[in-house]
């Protein structure tokens, strides 16, 4: 099945909160992390209130910590996660809640790019890898998948139609103080629905 429908444009920026889905300011989306990407158009903000609703329903333990879908466009899926709850005895992050926020970063980015492409599959994990280079002190955590590039984008696509299921290399990234404070990659596998990895 060949996805004919409309693409995504990048023309507006977008953020989603309990609220919904709002149109931002630019003073509000200057103050968000790396001047996050901008999203546009009715399906793609649609696409990240399903993710976040996915999220609450297929992986509770994303409620339970607060992970929640702060933004998406060409700069990649951005999450977030208050410190709070996630915090350990030292008052910085703790290294799990991190390892699930990016986790859950790669996971996304799978789901957004499966949606936009107009196929299904059970996305799952096969190996990861993540460096904590530097405590996080911030009261909102965020954890930026970055974007997949064209060509990777592109044999995903032809081992999904061509196999019936496909990977995808993924990195996500919490900011630090000069470079990132953690660095993550992912190895995620889409498996025909039904199927157990």
């Amino acid at each position: 099945m060949h996805y004919s429908g409309p693409r995504i444009r990048l023309e507006e920026s977008w953020a989603f909160d309990y609220d919904g889905i709002t149109k931002m300011t630019a003073a509000a989306r200057n103050s968000m992390p790396d001047n996050a990407a901008k999203m546009s158009s009715a399906p793609a903000c649609a696409y990240l209130e399903e993710l976040q609703a996915t999220l609450e329903r297929e992986i509770p333990m994303c409620t339970q910590m607060g992970i929640r879908v702060h933004d998406g466009g060409a700069n990649g899926l951005v999450m977030r996660l208050p410190l709070t709850p996630n915090r350990n005895h030292q008052q910085t992050a703790f290294a799990g809640s991190l390892n699930a926020l990016c986790t859950i970063a790669g996971w996304g980015s799978v789901y957004l790019l499966l949606r936009e492409l107009d196929r299904g599959g059970a996305i799952v994990i096969r190996r990861s890898a993540i460096k904590y280079q530097e405590p996080v002190t911030a009261t909102e955590i965020y954890a930026r998948c970055n974007p997949v590039s064209a060509e990777a984008r592109q044999y995903f696509l032809e081992m999904l139609d061509d196999k019936g299921q496909a990977k995808l290399e993924l990195t996500v990234e919490v900011a630090g103080s000069d470079g990132p404070a953690v660095s993550f990659s992912g190895s995620y596998v889409v498996l025909p629905t039904g199927a157990r990895s």
